[in-house]
């Protein structure tokens, strides 16, 4: 069995298929992309990876560039270490290798408006939340598309317990503390806005001045931390955290997450942790939803920062789950496709 972990996210809602495969006796292999801190997670959660390929390829080109000389990598890695029976895994490279060489792939994805067209010629099924059932995907996407209770953040957050008190103990967050935990916008996605950092700034500025209040901050890579620090050198009570650090029991912690999107917004919606939005590129359906359902604020126009400064913020929801059958959904199709022929 094979895994690839392209970004850091990847490696919290994959592990659980991985961990289940080994527990029936598979062998697996994972690689990982050197991109943000996804080696360094995959290595805290005691995951061993074979690091092939770099991130934050600024442009088009770059990135065109780097999925093919990933890809290029990967091939003869996969030709050192002989065939999979199946590559799991969100990674366009990847599933470009599996394509070339035959090998079975499935993939895990909760954007819509991601680039979808690579997966789904390579792979034999994407596994989408099923908010996006009623979604209308390209006729490529449609005829791999498959649909599994929860989101992708149930996969690996049902399964764990984690207590707001007792985290805040941890963290030496007082009682009387207002923790804020924070995650940039991402700067070199295709889907990446300008905007979004602009009014994530504003957010930290304006929250760092409030009594009582304090702010972890997560970048996304190192870079980031630098720049962001800097513009932020002002602003009172914002730390930035210099190492890998188990985000899901951060936000368990937290009166508030702000974030740029993706899935720290929606770890915090999980766990019932009051979460705003400062991203800017095209909706995705999922945070929508949230949104309808009091999980998630949107703060992305002069009038939405408004209305979220000048409110209290809401008081903890229940979790959104759990949704064992997420998990077990996609299990019974992994072990399906592993079966032999006949079987």
């Amino acid at each position: 069995m094979w895994f690839d972990f392209e970004n850091t996210p990847h490696v919290l809602f994959l592990e659980p298929i991985l961990r289940r495969l080994q527990g029936e006796g598979w062998a697996t292999r994972a690689t990982a992309r050197r991109q943000g801190h996804t080696v360094e997670l995959a290595a805290r959660h005691q995951m061993t990876v074979d690091p092939i390929g770099k991130g934050d390829m600024e442009s088009t080109a770059g990135k065109a560039i780097g999925v093919t000389w990933r890809s290029l990598s990967l091939g003869g890695w996969v030709l050192r270490h002989g065939r999979p029976r199946l590559l799991v895994s969100c990674s366009r490279s990847a599933s470009l290798v599996a394509f070339g060489l035959r090998i079975p792939a499935i993939a895990l994805l909760d954007y819509e408006h991601a680039e979808l067209s690579v997966l789904a010629v390579a792979n034999q099924a994407i596994w989408f939340p099923d908010l996006l059932r009623e979604h209308v995907f390209p006729r490529r996407v449609q005829r791999v598309a498959a649909f599994y209770p929860g989101l992708k953040e149930n996969l690996y957050l049902d399964e764990r317990s984690l207590a707001r008190s007792s985290e805040r103990q941890r963290l030496g967050v007082g009682t009387e503390e207002f923790l804020v935990v924070s995650r940039p916008p991402a700067q070199y996605a295709h889907y990446a806005k300008r905007d979004s950092t602009v009014i994530w700034l504003r957010l930290m500025r304006h929250l760092s001045d409030r009594r009582g209040t304090r702010i972890l901050v997560i970048s996304r890579t190192d870079k980031q931390r630098e720049i962001l620090a800097g513009e932020l050198s002002q602003a009172r009570r914002v730390e930035f955290l210099t190492s890998v650090t188990d985000g899901p029991a951060l936000i368990a912690a937290a009166d508030l997450v702000v974030c740029g999107g993706g899935t720290m917004n929606r770890e915090a919606a999980v766990l019932g942790v009051p979460t705003w939005s400062v991203f800017t590129g095209p909706t995705p359906c999922i945070d929508d939803q949230l949104a309808a359902e009091g999980r998630l604020r949107w703060v992305r126009t002069e009038a939405e920062f408004g209305a979220a400064t000048s409110a209290a913020v809401p008081a903890p929801l229940p979790p959104r789950g759990p949704f064992p059958a997420g998990l077990s959904t996609i299990m019974g199709d992994v072990f399906a496709r592993l079966a032999p022929r006949g079987g």
